[in-house]
C-alpha cells in the first residue's frame, strides 16, 4: 500500500495476502519545536502592557481653587512623577498647630510618584523645584511644608506608588513655568540622576 491504502500480493499456496502499510504520524523533531514554542508564547502572552488590564483607582476631588492637570508626566531615574494638580497665589497657610502669611505668594503642586524600578525609590523634598518664567529654579518652603504636615523624605518601594504636595513662596507677581523633580541615584551611581522637567502651562 502507498499513502495508507491496501495492496495484494499472490501467495505460492494459491492464497492472496492484504498488506496494509501505515503513515509515518512521528512528528519531526523540528516541527516539534515549532509547534512547542507557539504554546509557549501563547501561554505567556506577548509581553505588551497595552493587553493588561488597568487598575481602577478611586478619583478625588480637587481642593478649592486647584486647577487639575493632565499629561504633565516625566521620569527620573526609576521614578515617574505626575503632576495632577496646580494651586497658586495664595497668601498664607494653616495647619493643625500654626498657620503664616507668605513673603510673597505660595505655589502649590500635587505630585503622583510611581517607583517603576525593583529597588528602593527615596523621594528627598529639598531637591525639588520649582522653575518660574523668568528662568529662576526655587526651593521648597521649610515652614509651608512642615505646617502642612508634608513629608521631607519618602522611601517608595518598587511598584509603589505616593501622592503628596511641594510647596513653594514664590515672590508675588512670579509665574510659574514648570516643576523639576528628581528621583534618587540608581544603585552605585554617585551622582543625582537627570531631573523629569515638568511644564506646567
Amino acid at each position: 500500500m502507498r499513502n495508507g491504502i491496501a495492496g495484494f500480493i499472490p501467495s505460492p499456496i494459491g492464497r492472496t495476502f492484504r498488506t496494509m502499510r501505515h503513515r509515518d504520524t512521528r512528528t519531526r523533531p523540528a516541527a516539534a519545536l515549532i509547534l512547542a514554542a507557539l504554546a509557549l508564547a501563547g501561554c505567556s502572552g506577548s509581553g505588551d502592557d497595552r493587553s493588561l488590564p488597568a487598575y481602577k483607582i478611586p478619583a478625588e476631588r480637587a481642593r478649592d481653587g486647584e486647577t487639575v492637570l493632565q499629561g504633565k508626566t516625566g521620569q527620573s531615574a526609576d521614578m515617574r512623577f505626575t503632576v495632577i494638580g496646580l494651586s497658586h497665589a495664595m497668601t498664607d497657610v494653616m495647619g493643625t498647630h500654626a498657620a503664616m502669611d507668605a513673603k510673597g505668594a505660595f505655589t502649590r503642586v500635587r505630585i503622583l510618584a510611581v517607583n517603576t524600578g525593583r529597588d528602593i525609590q527615596v523621594f528627598d523634598t529639598w531637591k525639588q523645584r520649582l522653575v518660574t518664567a523668568d528662568g529662576r529654579a526655587h526651593s521648597p518652603d521649610v515652614n509651608a511644608t512642615m505646617i502642612k504636615r508634608q513629608p521631607e523624605r519618602i522611601s517608595v518601594g518598587s511598584s509603589m506608588r505616593v501622592e503628596f504636595d511641594l510647596w513653594f513662596d514664590l515672590p508675588r507677581g512670579a509665574r510659574t513655568k514648570a516643576v523639576r523633580l528628581y528621583g534618587s541615584p540608581p544603585v552605585g551611581s554617585l551622582s543625582d540622576p537627570a531631573p523629569a522637567e515638568i511644564t506646567l502651562r
